[in-house]
């Protein structure tokens, strides 16, 4: 009976284990979020749209993972699609053409 009780004991800690390293996979640090923040700002994206958000989730889950190159990426190809928009003449129902550039960014 004890060895069952220490069996079902790790076997329960390595599943509680397995399941905060995966949380913490997801969380961003204060300061790859300043970083992320700074790089989408740089390149012009507009905060407070969902464009930003995504610039910046996507630049500070990079800069997380020690790659700043991927992350300001994230900031370019938010910028390109601004300025596809603004190039194409789309109608927008936002100031910048932020909705225009919501949709060709969604992930």
């Amino acid at each position: 009976m004890l060895r069952y009780n220490l069996i079902m004991l790790a076997v329960g800690g390595l599943t509680l284990a397995a399941i905060a390293s995966g949380e913490q996979a997801d969380a961003q640090s204060g300061q790859a979020l300043v970083f992320a923040e700074h790089a989408c700002l740089e390149y012009g994206v507009t905060p407070g749209t969902r464009t930003f958000e995504r610039c910046v989730n996507g630049a500070a889950k990079a800069f997380d993972r020690g790659e700043p190159d991927l992350a300001y990426a994230e900031a370019r190809v938010a910028r390109a699609s601004r300025e596809a928009c603004r190039s194409s003449g789309a109608a927008t129902s936002t100031v910048g053409g932020s909705a225009c550039a919501d949709g060709l960014t969604k992930q």
